[in-house]
């Protein structure tokens, strides 16, 4: 793999257990080039990266590093890392005395990408599920595609599709960091801008300018979800309620309604109309981020009749509106929605489909900055749920800020159904007050709670509340 002047055929991951860079290092493995890396903790990941032929220690020092390094090899050898792994850990230091190149996650997607007919999601929202949807019907047409995900697909349990013939490359433009702009996309996608990530911008505005940036880095078509497209120069695409709306979009999605179970639209893509689409995921916003997707997928030459028709079979992603229960005694409901309009999106679509059911909350804050800086927004979406458990804020990159934890936050939610627990806790408060539907949402660690509270629900179906 050329890094500027240097080949180098040895690469080290600093956090090779994050989603983002376990793809890359599954892309690196199937290059054949020799992988390692260091987490702190073994997960499935981090085992499928291993059974796949990684090198991977978790011991909170170099000893794994020192026996992989070999100083023969130095000129071959190169170094990715995340912001995730705190620059004081002392792999950095070691790395810094070797002089080895080191490059961010996003640089290395970026130096990848520039061999692919790249195609890129953006957006506050919806990218990893835009994703996948993209690579699931680009993955079915001539030509297939490689795709890097933010999530696991449920259909093939990986957060990776590669083919080694195909010129395609699917990725999330992360916003994070300002990561996209190591990207020149062919087409590209910008969801939502919803400010956040006000730690890195500063404000809304140089949140918007960050993606404007973004968006004359795309060398071809860029599209506009329509609720945003007000000002941009590019195609647009969205969910409106007639044809005759319809008209002033390039890729529209008519008349969503409910049949038997299904979320179904009647769908223009440019010229051409398809009646009664089926839709596989639950919720307006998924509908949204399906008619990304099949418009990326028109852009790339795919055959419009067999990506409508395709679209209905794509089985999900995990965290994604992944139901766990979904029964006659109750319904449980995970997914990965951590920002207040996220939250809101999750909120609608399961008064849609489970409509006049009480629906209980487990939420974990992510980041004290993203917590200051929406307080009032995600204390007015979780005031509108039936019963609120709230868990301390998890801080993943960050040191605490003053004054801003989950006591602050519990204060301003306006529901009297409100508990500010620990995830200890969790099911000890869920035996006192039984849900009919149960939620639970964040970007941290309450994932491990997922299966615990499934296997925990079905022991019992009194566990869940009775009907009246």
């Amino acid at each position: 793999m050329k890094w500027g002047e240097r080949t180098v055929d040895r690469l080290f991951f600093v956090g090779i257990g994050g989603i983002g860079m376990s793809g890359l290092a599954r892309y690196a493995i199937q290059l054949g080039l020799e992988v390692a890396g260091y987490d702190k903790t073994p997960t499935d990941l981090t085992a499928a990266l291993e059974r796949e032929g990684a090198s991977i220690g978790f011991e909170p020092n170099t000893k794994h590093f020192d026996k992989w390094f070999q100083p023969d090899k130095s000129e071959r050898t190169g170094v990715v890392k995340t912001p995730a792994v705190p620059s004081n850990h002392p792999l950095f230091f070691k790395i810094d005395r070797l002089e080895l190149p080191v490059v961010k996650r996003s640089e290395m997607l970026g130096i990848i990408a520039q061999n692919f007919e790249t195609f890129a999601v953006a957006g506050t929202h919806g990218k990893t599920t835009t994703t996948a949807m993209l690579a699931h019907l680009l993955s079915e047409t001539e030509g297939g595609c490689n795709a890097f995900l933010g999530g696991i697909l449920i259909s093939s349990g990986s957060n990776v599709v590669l083919d080694p013939l195909s010129k395609r490359l699917i990725v999330e433009a992360d916003e994070f960091d300002r990561s996209f702009l190591q990207l020149n996309p062919m087409h590209a996608v910008i969801t939502s801008m919803d400010p956040d990530h006000l730690d890195v911008y500063g404000d809304a505005k140089g949140f918007l300018a960050g993606f404007d940036a973004f968006s004359k880095q795309v060398t071809g078509n860029i599209l506009y979800e329509s609720n945003i497209a007000q000002g941009h120069a590019g195609m647009r695409y969205g969910c409106v309620t007639s044809r005759i709306e319809a008209t002033k979009l390039d890729y529209a999605a008519c008349n969503p309604r409910i049949e038997s179970g299904w979320m179904v639209a009647d769908i223009k893509m440019r010229e051409e109309w398809f009646d009664a689409v089926k839709f596989p995921m639950p919720g307006v916003h998924n509908l949204t981020n399906a008619l990304a997707a099949l418009s990326l997928s028109d852009l790339a030459g795919a055959d419009r009749k067999s990506s409508v028709k395709h679209i209905a079979k794509f089985k999900g992603i995990q965290r994604r509106f992944a139901y766990h229960i979904r029964d006659d005694n109750g319904t449980y409901i995970d997914d990965y929605a951590h920002h207040p309009n996220e939250i809101s999106a999750v909120l609608e679509a399961i008064r849609l489909h489970h409509a006049g059911k009480s629906i209980t909350v487990i939420f974990q804050p992510h980041l004290f900055s993203r917590t200051r800086d929406h307080m009032e927004e995600f204390a007015s979406i979780l005031s509108e749920f039936d019963r609120v458990l709230l868990l301390p804020i998890y801080p993943a990159r960050e040191s605490p800020i003053p004054g801003i934890d989950s006591q602050s936050l519990f204060e301003n939610i306006l529901t009297p159904h409100k508990h500010l627990v620990s995830i200890e806790r969790i099911f000890d408060t869920l035996k006192e007050h039984p849900p009919e539907v149960l939620l639970t949402i964040g970007a941290g660690d309450v994932d491990q709670c997922v299966q615990p509270l499934s296997e925990w629900l079905k022991e019992d179906p009194l566990r869940f509340k009775r009907n009246e």
